[in-house]
């Protein structure tokens, strides 16, 4: 994995996950997730992904949004994982101004 290019960048949020893993070892395991953890936030979310992005992301953000009942599922068309801001800024925008 040294010899990839995105080494760099992997060696250099290493010290996070640990943080990651503590925050998210329950939801990785292949069972269904808590019903009751995201229940409490009253706030709008937007449970975003990219519809040409890895399976398991899509699953992950359409297995959220039904957990809360302010949670706004949208797919980002022909997106991956690095979604491009010039796809994602309008979504954005219209998700913060309600439009």
């Amino acid at each position: 994995m040294r010899h990839t290019p995105v080494w760099a960048a992997w060696e250099a949020t290493a010290r996070t996950l640990t943080y990651d893993g503590q925050l998210m070892a329950a939801t990785l395991s292949g069972r269904p997730l808590p019903t009751d953890r995201w229940r409490s936030v009253d706030v709008p979310v937007l449970v975003g992904h990219g519809s040409a992005g890895e399976t398991y992301m899509a699953n992950g953000a359409k297995e959220l949004a039904p957990h809360g009942d302010n949670y706004i599922l949208h797919a980002l068309p022909g997106q991956d994982h690095n979604v491009d801001p010039r796809a994602l800024a309008p979504v954005l925008t219209a998700f913060f101004t309600g439009s």
